[in-house]
């Protein structure tokens, strides 16, 4: 009786829970590409977690030749590109990053850069997606 009654709670509290997917859009350079943005709200400090898996995702050195790794920027509505790491692409081209940003408004994109430490995007939006939270 005591399973059946966390069950029936799982099943009421699962349409509420505070998790967001957002699809990424792929441009026409690699468009088998594709990309998920799973959104939390970290109920602690009140941050927004995200968890980015990407998939059939070229190696950058196939997209340009100075192109060493992907970084995902975070762009809020009001401010400038943030980086928040590299994506590294495994043999079966999938990758996943897990980040976190202050934004509630923002949108979130992938390049594929030089350097792991740039400070501003230099190539194309490859995938990208604009999340909101409430």
């Amino acid at each position: 009786m005591k399973s059946i009654s966390v069950l029936v709670l799982l099943l009421f509290a699962w349409p509420f829970s505070p998790r967001k997917t957002y699809h990424m859009t792929a441009s026409s350079s690699i468009p088998a590409a594709s990309g998920v943005v799973t959104v939390k709200k970290d109920g602690q400090n009140h941050n927004t977690e995200l968890d980015v898996k990407v998939s059939n995702l070229a190696r950058p050195t196939n997209l340009a030749q100075s192109a060493n790794v992907y970084i995902l920027w975070v762009r809020p509505s009001d401010g400038a590109a943030v980086n928040a790491g590299a994506i590294r692409v495994n043999k079966n081209l999938d990758g996943e990053l897990k980040t976190a940003t202050t934004s509630k408004n923002c949108d979130v994109f992938i390049t594929a850069e030089q350097s792991a430490t740039v400070t501003s995007p230099e190539g194309p939006e490859l995938l990208q997606t604009h999340i909101t939270l409430d």
